[in-house]
């Protein structure tokens, strides 16, 4: 129960609001999925292309570990924000 003094939005500014946040998550999702696009050509199934400043092996695997972090981290990113835009009304 919302107390009689509760400010009320009308219908059509509600609409308004759920569109501009539909706008907002689609497009960081965009961005996010663009992003996971290009952490995956970089790890290239595990075997990401060696850099010059990476003489040492452990230097490499210390970057395909974080690589394969963040691939997981966007990857949970993208389904955080379809979840979210699902949930607009």
């Amino acid at each position: 129960a919302t107390p009689g003094a509760f400010p009320r939005v009308d219908s059509a500014e509600q609409r308004a609001r759920d569109d501009d946040r539909r706008g907002i998550l689609e497009e960081e999702l965009r961005n996010e999925q663009n992003k996971l696009t290009g952490l995956r050509q970089e790890y290239n199934n595990g075997e990401p292309e060696r850099r010059g400043d990476e003489r040492n092996y452990a230097k490499y695997q210390e970057r395909v570990a974080a690589l394969r972090d963040s691939i997981s981290r966007s990857e949970k990113n993208v389904e955080a924000l379809k979840r979210e835009i699902a949930n607009i009304r």
